[in-house]
């Protein structure tokens, strides 16, 4: 900056080289600030996955209070799912030309991975909003949250999929080499889960009417999921299926434990779903984790 004629100085005499060190500053410094938020923000899910002794018993304390004082217990979320299948089988099995014992777990491991998909969703659009007495009272990583919610639907589906072992076991569907699969698999969806919190739990939080939106669209794509039917029973419909991101999600855990094979083509599409759903749901968290203790 240079000394105008009346000896004080004034911003109107920039030189050109001042003004892009300024600007160079500027940017330097709103770079820093994008850096330095998702830092915090990676800070925040690894911080929050290592209290997993924390996030763990809350999930089953939780489960406890909902089934405190009835016979069973926690052996409910088995028995129903045991009831709830067999009711599918019987009704939609004689609608189905497929063999009964395939159609049987065809359904059976559909309805395990929607169950957990659909909990991810639901469960991770309220995640935020049903925390706000733990946010407001105890300084915790946001992520706690996240697991916490995950942790309770991981504990749902392990007492679900034993029904599913069962069923399999029945039907003559012994797990081969390709069943290996399903561990990755399985893996895939839980940080699917991770991403959907981090996403819908911000949004929600900010916008409390697209909880309703989700449950809604969750209700629908229940319809057009290929769980009590096959693309051969639908016709010209089975084209629109590609659109539907939960058939391949589906496919990569199913189809090895009946059809004993790898579905390559359902893989590569769900590595791709989750690159694209990792990076926006970071990005999100990371950029709006500071006023989330505002949306209260």
């Amino acid at each position: 900056m240079r000394e105008n004629p009346l000896g004080w100085f004034c911003p109107a005499y920039f030189e050109f080289g001042d003004m892009s060190l300024v600007s160079n500053s500027l940017h330097s410094a709103q770079n820093t600030g994008i850096v330095r938020r998702f830092r915090t923000a990676g800070v925040d899910v690894v911080s929050g996955f290592l209290r997993h002794e924390l996030w763990t018993s809350l999930a089953q304390d939780d489960l406890r209070q909902r089934y405190r004082r009835t016979v069973f217990g926690l052996a409910w979320l088995t028995l129903s799912y045991f009831i709830f299948i067999l009711a599918k089988i019987f009704i939609f099995g004689a609608l189905n030309p497929a063999p009964l014992a395939w159609f049987a777990a065809y359904v059976t491991v559909g309805f395990l991975v929607w169950q957990i998909i659909n909990s991810f969703v639901v469960d991770g659009a309220t995640s935020l909003v049903n925390s706000e007495t733990w946010v407001k009272g105890v300084q915790l990583p946001y992520s706690t949250y996240f697991y916490e919610s995950i942790s309770r639907d991981l504990i749902i589906f392990g007492h679900s999929a034993v029904v599913a072992g069962i069923v399999l076991v029945f039907t003559g569907h012994i797990p081969g080499w390709a069943a290996l699969s399903v561990i990755p698999g399985l893996l895939l969806l839980v940080l699917n889960g991770l991403f959907l919190h981090m996403l819908l739990g911000v949004i929600c939080l900010r916008y409390r009417d697209i909880v309703q939106v989700v449950q809604t669209v969750m209700r629908v794509l229940f319809f057009l999921t290929p769980l009590v039917w096959t693309a051969d029973q639908v016709g010209p419909i089975a084209d629109y299926l590609v659109w539907n991101p939960f058939t391949y999600l589906i496919d990569i855990v199913r189809a090895p434990l009946i059809d004993n094979h790898i579905p390559v083509s359902s893989w590569m599409v769900s590595l791709g779903l989750t690159t694209v759903l990792g990076l926006a749901s970071f990005s999100l968290f990371a950029v709006f984790r500071n006023r989330i203790a505002f949306w209260y």
